[in-house]
């Protein structure tokens, strides 16, 4: 029965992508010309840039007069419009929904990094969620999905997959790894700000967790909502940090956070949109923990928690994470930079995504507008290619 019931899924999971698998080949070359480039990286943009893609990768790119463009490509001027890397949601759930995908790649967002793939550990024992992510990755029309598994925590505690010991925290990395896992997923959560407390994994088992993650190349990110909870995330050895605190942050916590290069996904829209359901004040308090944050050299990586609590999140292009984010203090470039390079670190994808350079994939977003003057301007969309191939023309 349980076997009939994961093959029934798999099949409303799978059927939309069967249009996908009919689309065309994209062209072998494309150049963008006449843009302003915003790499990704933190440098300032550079008027009258070009950019070439061949075979799904970035070719060249820099100053038009310094890039060669091969003949026989596909010239698209994009008529001074700012051309940056996709875009990238580091924290989300659901996105194994096909209409999620396509909204998410239409907005510019190219790729989301799912932080619970399936409550149902059956699932995850099965490979659904990595199954899934396998015959999206050559679908450009759908953002490229990072996925995490089932968030592990300590017996009865906050999340999906309770550890009982540091072996057992050993075998259930490995496991996920093997199955697909790009980054492993924590919850310390003791339950502080919320409405309950919950058990948290002993520090032997959290450590545990990170240096099997570690031995295979694999980040590790810890949700947290509460300072004393950070501590423990910090000690275990944290890649990211999911949520920001919303208690009193110590100065010093900020300061091992930084000094360690652990990266803060905040997720300001789930503290906007709890602030508004229960009338506290938990927005203003992420707002300002964000800002000391930043103020103390801390790296930021935008992630929403689209789809995590129990109202309506902003699908497509996160622009209620990035107002907050720029009430928070960050400017428009650090605001570009965290949702491109620090969101592909986090991702464990650097190599890949992120920033706009040769030899990675063509993910790219071409909007009218300076972002860098307005970052209200990344919803001006002219043009979105993933993986090489347009998916979005504005003007067609």
């Amino acid at each position: 029965m349980k076997t009939a019931k994961l093959l029934l899924a798999l099949i409303v999971l799978l059927v939309p992508l069967r249009a996908a698998l009919a689309q065309p080949e994209p062209p072998a070359l494309i150049a963008l010309v006449n843009g302003t480039l915003i790499a990704g990286a933190g440098a300032g943009p550079v008027p009258g840039a070009a950019l070439v893609i061949e075979d799904g990768r970035i070719a060249a790119v820099g100053l038009r007069d310094a890039v060669d463009i091969p003949l026989g490509a596909q010239i698209i001027d994009v008529g001074g419009a700012a051309i940056l890397p996709g875009f990238i949601n580091a924290h989300v759930h659901n996105a194994y929904r096909p209409a999620n995908l396509l909204a998410w790649a239409q907005a510019g967002v190219t790729t989301v990094r799912d932080m619970r793939a399936f409550m149902s550990d059956e699932w995850v024992n099965a490979g659904v969620p990595y199954l899934f992510s396998r015959l999206v990755v050559f679908q450009p029309q759908y953002a490229r999905v990072v996925s995490t598994g089932p968030m592990l925590t300590a017996p009865g505690g906050y999340g999906s997959l309770g550890l009982a010991s540091p072996e057992d925290a050993r075998a259930t990395v490995n496991r996920l790894i093997d199955r697909g896992a790009r980054v492993i997923k924590v919850a310390i959560e003791s339950g502080r700000m919320l409405p309950q407390p919950f058990p948290v994994l002993a520090p032997e088992e959290a450590a545990a967790i990170v240096a099997a993650a570690h031995a295979r190349g694999i980040k590790v990110s810890i949700h947290v909502t509460a300072s004393e909870d950070l501590a423990r995330a910090l000690d275990a050895g944290a890649d990211d940090i999911a949520h920001m605190v919303v208690d009193n942050l110590p100065d010093d916590l900020i300061a091992r956070a930084v000094e360690h290069g652990v990266y803060w996904t905040p997720t300001l829209e789930l503290w906007h949109g709890v602030s508004e359901m229960y009338h506290n004040r938990y927005e203003p308090l992420a707002v300002e923990n964000l800002r000391r944050f930043v103020e103390a050299g801390g790296q930021v990586a935008l992630g929403t928690d689209y789809d995590g609590y129990y109202f309506e999140f902003e699908l497509g292009m996160p622009m209620t994470e990035i107002t907050l984010m720029q009430e928070a203090g960050m400017t428009p470039m650090q605001i570009i930079v965290a949702g491109t390079r620090n969101a592909a670190h986090v991702c464990n994808l650097d190599d890949e995504i992120g920033t706009l350079e040769v030899g990675k994939a063509a993910d790219v977003l071409v909007v009218d507008g300076d972002p860098l003057q307005d970052i209200h301007a990344l919803v001006n969309v002219r043009l979105v290619i993933h993986r090489g191939q347009v998916i979005r023309d504005a003007n067609k």
